[in-house]
C-alpha cells in the first residue's frame, strides 16, 4: 500500500469514526432528555405512580422554565404556551403561528430572583389589526344589516400565503338580539384563527360575562360591533390570552369611516 493509498484509508476511517461520535452524541442527548427529571416538588419515589404522571403530563404540557440570566434567552419556538420565572416574577409566555407573546403575570417586587430579565411581547404574523380592516369592514355590513339580530363572524390568517379569510360559522338554532350560538369554522391548512367577530345589534359594543365566559382559555383577539341602527356605531376589541383580556383600542371610524 503506497502512501496516497493509506492516506485515504486513514480519511475514511476517520470520516467513519466522526460520523459515529456524532450520532452518539445525538443518541445520548435524546436519551439524557427523556430521562432528565423533571422539575415538580414531589418525592418521586415515595409518590403515587398514576398521580405523578398526571403532575407530569401537566408539566410537559404548561412547563416552567428559568429566564437565563447570562446566557441569551431562547424564546418558544412551536405553538404552546410555558411559565417564565424572571428577575421581577413569574411571565406567560405563548407562541401561535400568529403571535408571540409575553406577559408579566405576578411582580416580585422585594425577594431577589437571580434570574434574567424579560421584557413585554406582543409581536403579530399580520403585522396589526388593520390588516385585517377590508375583512372587517365586509363583517361591519353583514352586522349592521342583520341587526338587531347578532351576527358572527372569524378572521383566518394564513400565515404560509401571508392573507387573511373571513368565514362565517354555521349558527345553532336560532340567533336573537341577546344571544348567538355557532360551531367555529373549520380551519385551513397553514390557517389559524386570529380574530374572532360578533356583534351586540342595536346594543353598545361590550364584553359580556356570557363573551367571558366564551373567550376564557382561548388565544384570539375578540371584537363586538354594536349601535348598528345609529349613525355612530361602536366597536370593542380585546386580546385574550388563557384567560387574560387586554384592551385595544380601536377607533370604530376606521371600521364603518
Amino acid at each position: 500500500m503506497d502512501k496516497q493509498e493509506f492516506k485515504d484509508k486513514f480519511d475514511e476511517l476517520l470520516s467513519i469514526t466522526r460520523g459515529s461520535f456524532e450520532t452518539f452524541l445525538a443518541t445520548a442527548e435524546t436519551v439524557l432528555r427523556e430521562q432528565r427529571p423533571l422539575p415538580l416538588a414531589v418525592d418521586e419515589a415515595n409518590a403515587p405512580a398514576d398521580l405523578l404522571q398526571l403532575d407530569q403530563a401537566l408539566l410537559a404540557a404548561a412547563p416552567i422554565a428559568a429566564v437565563p440570566r447570562h446566557a441569551p434567552f431562547y424564546p418558544l419556538q412551536e405553538s404552546g404556551h410555558r411559565f417564565l420565572l424572571a428577575a421581577d416574577g413569574l411571565h406567560l409566555e405563548v407562541r401561535r403561528p400568529w403571535l408571540h407573546f409575553i406577559h408579566r403575570l405576578a411582580e416580585s417586587p422585594n425577594v431577589a430572583i437571580p434570574y434574567g430579565a424579560l421584557e413585554k411581547k406582543c409581536t403579530l404574523d399580520f403585522g396589526s389589526i388593520g390588516s385585517a380592516l377590508p375583512q372587517m369592514k365586509e363583517f361591519a355590513a353583514k352586522a349592521k344589516a342583520d341587526a338587531p339580530i347578532e351576527a358572527a363572524a372569524s378572521l383566518l390568517w394564513n400565515h404560509a400565503a401571508r392573507t387573511w379569510r373571513i368565514a362565517y360559522p354555521e349558527v345553532i338554532g336560532e340567533a336573537s338580539a341577546s344571544r348567538i350560538q355557532y360551531h367555529q369554522v373549520e380551519v385551513g391548512e397553514n390557517e389559524s384563527l386570529a380574530i374572532d367577530l360578533h356583534s351586540h345589534g342595536h346594543l353598545v359594543a361590550f364584553f359580556s360575562d356570557t363573551d367571558d365566559a366564551d373567550d376564557r382559555g382561548a388565544v384570539k383577539i375578540s371584537a363586538v360591533f354594536g349601535n348598528l341602527n345609529t349613525d355612530k356605531p361602536t366597536v370593542a376589541f380585546r386580546m385574550c390570552v388563557l384567560g387574560l383580556y387586554i384592551p385595544i383600542p380601536v377607533p370604530a371610524e376606521k371600521v364603518y369611516g
